[in-house]
């Protein structure tokens, strides 16, 4: 197989699975950024994540402060 199209082969993988992390992630309760990076990184984490049941943690998306204390301003 010639090497550029192993090589284009390997990075689609790598891209889908990735999509596929970014949006199955926040369905699952997990963060998506750790999930697209390692879903890149190593494509078989995708089935890992489809596996794995709902979190039970509490992951807020849309409040990046949740976990900000309000003493540590001096």
């Amino acid at each position: 197989m010639n090497p550029g199209l192993l090589i284009t082969l390997i990075l689609s993988a790598s891209l889908t699975a990735s999509v596929i992390a970014g949006v199955a992630a926040p369905a699952k309760r997990r963060h998506p950024g750790y999930w697209t990076i390692a879903a890149f990184l190593f494509p078989p984490s995708v089935i890992l994540l489809l596996l794995l049941p709902v979190g039970r943690g509490v992951y807020h998306q849309n409040d990046p402060y949740i976990d900000r204390d309000d003493h540590d301003e001096l």
